[in-house]
């Protein structure tokens, strides 16, 4: 564990060994009120919390989650640990109600996104207090070191799409530490750490804002996907995004929609070992969310 004010240096031995790296401040008290207000302000003027659409690639929609994937803190941890060419991959806003019963089972992102290298890393960045109480995400040291065996679940109250698990006999329940953050406060871990959450069982909501960074050379193998570059140069053949401070309104609706049509059918795939059933379901949802982005891209908004 490392404690950090500044992400300038960081512990990368700690980090290669164990996986991960926390707490590192990034927002002040005020900035991290700011964003949080930000982003409830638009779910105040919907009429509701943000959908699944919303809660990914959010960058490409909203300023403050534009700010967030560009913070320099932040860019300049991630450098220390995949090099100066960085792309964002994609954001996942997770948000669980005060006494939700959503939890993320033990996972690895690896198996899932469609990139075959080691430099892919994740910033885990709190908008609210996030506790082993407020379901804050708990880990395995260590465990970025080898694939495990993960099932598809579904399960209801899981927020991982496919409800993807590991099963209990090879998880280390004993070993596995809570990453508590303040509000501001980010992690740092390998998209290969065995890695879940529990539920919120405090009265207030647990926002976590997760960036997906990748090294703008890595082999990244899911046709189609697409990425925003955020520091440095592309060297992939990946598909670049437009950055939301440059676009209108309409034109960030837009984009967004392209980008995530490009992530429904890139993550959205069976797995070789897949049964017929699971080919089916995997085959509908990734045609339905397909339809979903035409839908939101004609409409612009």
């Amino acid at each position: 564990m490392t404690l950090t004010d500044t992400a300038n240096t960081i512990d990368t031995g700690s980090y290669q060994k164990d996986g991960y790296l926390f707490p590192i401040k990034v927002l002040g008290p005020d900035n991290a009120i700011r964003m949080r207000a930000e982003l409830e302000a638009i779910e105040k003027l919907q009429g509701r919390p943000m959908d699944k659409a919303q809660c990914n690639k959010s960058y490409l929609l909203y300023d403050w989650a534009d700010e967030l994937v560009h913070h320099p803190v932040i860019l300049d941890a991630v450098e220390q640990l995949i090099g100066p060419d960085i792309l964002c991959l994609m954001t996942n806003l997770f948000t669980k109600e005060a006494g939700s019963s959503s939890y993320v089972s033990m996972h690895q992102d690896a198996a899932y996104w469609g990139v075959d290298a080691d430099d892919v890393v994740t910033a885990w960045v709190a908008l609210s207090p996030a506790t082993a109480q407020s379901g804050v995400m708990k880990v395995e040291p260590g465990s970025h070191k080898s694939i495990r065996t993960q099932i598809n679940t579904y399960a209801k109250d899981n927020l991982l799409t496919r409800g993807q698990e590991i099963p209990e006999e090879e998880l280390e329940p004993e070993n596995q530490i809570y990453m508590e953050l303040k509000p501001g406060e980010m992690s740092l871990h390998h998209f290969k750490l065995v890695h879940g959450s529990d539920a919120n069982t405090t009265s207030d909501r647990r926002i976590g804002f997760a960036i997906r960074y990748v090294a703008a050379k890595s082999n990244v193998s899911a046709d189609n996907q697409s990425a925003l570059l955020v520091r440095g140069q592309n060297h992939t053949s990946i598909i670049m995004e437009k950055r939301a401070k440059d676009l209108n309104p309409t034109q960030r609706y837009r984009e967004h929609a392209r980008a995530m049509r490009n992530l429904v059918r890139s993550m959205l795939l069976p797995q070789k070992e897949a049964g017929l059933g699971e080919r089916a379901r995997l085959f509908i949802t990734r045609q339905a969310g397909v339809l979903l982005t035409y839908y939101r891209q004609i409409k612009g908004g």
